[in-house]
């Protein structure tokens, strides 16, 4: 649910552009980057090319009942001197603003009740979901929508149509807060199984998720636990991840728009080994740690856009495992791309 790039300048480009020039950054020889790469291309993969997955992370925008209407123009402020270190992915943040819009129903319906047990489909000749006039199976509690192949060009769906599943979307609210539940088909398979919670407070608005994402053949899985807080004062992410393959991730960053200053907390492991990133970051300075396997490899503090990194241990990273790193970096981030998909049908009722 974030943009990190700004830490990817700090902990990918400035380390291993440092230890290519310097030498001087380091790695215990026992670590392998490359078993973590491949843990996580495995599944993403599995996300990227799964046709009902994709369908809900482009179609969710043309998720809509017959009587919703305004747009949102509302927008978060910037922090304090430029733009934010990190930002929302857009199904967040138009989450995030219709729920502090409109507020917390706790107890109220999050479905309009005419619209209860409907299927929405696509019609071609309006160019937009409509409910289904023959069409059963929805939940009673929530609705259906078609999913079908997506025309990448125009993001909506091919035609002639082709169908590649559908997502249940239901209302399991509690009188502490907004629960959405996510149920998604590829066929007789599920794919996705999850829950949208949101909440507002007199201070923040909060929204998070719950659940898991299969693959189409049912061969791989990722947990998640995903969960976003925001004030007028900044915000946190707290993500954890576990992949069925034995993968496995963490990471907090904390926004404070006041102070425009930013934290992070990042780890991965996969098959005995493990990159940790630790850091605090201002527009001007960042200072972090960077460990494998729990051992302290180098250190990178100074100008953000190009820190000085220095090393540990006396050991260098060799070409390939310079390769193996940049991999695991940016596939960390096309993983996350992957996941914030989860988050997108919550601007349908939040």
């Amino acid at each position: 649910m974030t943009n990190l790039r700004r830490w990817t300048s700090i902990f990918l480009c400035g380390t291993l552009l440092g230890a290519a020039s310097c030498s001087d950054a380091n790695a215990p020889e026992d670590v392998d980057p490359a078993v973590v790469a491949s843990g996580m291309a495995g599944l993403t993969s599995a996300f990227s090319g799964n046709l009902a997955f994709q369908s809900l992370r482009e179609l969710s925008a043309q998720f809509t009942f017959p009587a919703a209407g305004a747009a949102l123009s509302a927008t978060l402020p910037p922090p304090p001197g430029g733009a934010p270190l990190v930002t929302l992915t857009p199904a967040q943040r138009r989450a995030l603003l219709q729920l502090s819009l409109h507020g917390g129903s706790g107890s109220l319906a999050i479905f309009p009740v005419d619209v209860l047990g409907g299927t929405f489909v696509w019609d071609v000749a309006q160019d937009r979901y409509v409910r289904s006039l023959t069409a059963t199976g929805a939940p009673s509690n929530g609705v259906r929508f078609e999913l079908y192949l997506v025309d990448l060009e125009t993001h909506l769906p091919q035609e002639p149509l082709m169908n590649v599943g559908y997502v249940d979307l239901t209302d399991l609210s509690t009188a502490q807060a907004d629960r959405l539940g996510v149920l998604v088909k590829y066929g007789t398979q599920t794919i996705a199984s999850y829950t949208v919670t949101a909440a507002v407070s007199t201070s923040s608005v909060a929204l998070g998720a719950d659940g898991y994402l299969a693959g189409a053949d049912g061969a791989a899985r990722l947990d998640f636990v995903l969960a976003t807080t925001i004030s007028s004062s900044g915000f946190t992410l707290d993500y954890d991840l576990a992949g069925s393959n034995g993968f496995s991730a963490s990471l907090v960053v904390t926004v404070n728009l006041v102070g425009n200053t930013s934290s992070l907390a990042w780890r991965i492991s996969q098959g005995g080994n493990s990159i940790e990133v630790t850091g605090t970051s201002t527009a001007t300075a960042v200072n972090c740690h960077i460990k494998f396997n729990g051992v302290m490899v180098a250190t990178a503090s100074g100008d953000p856009d190009a820190p000085t990194i220095t090393g540990a241990l006396g050991h260098t990273f060799t070409a390939e495992e310079l390769d193996d790193l940049g991999d695991v970096f940016e596939g960390f981030f096309e993983l996350i791309d992957q996941i914030d998909g989860v988050f997108s049908p919550a601007g349908l009722v939040f």
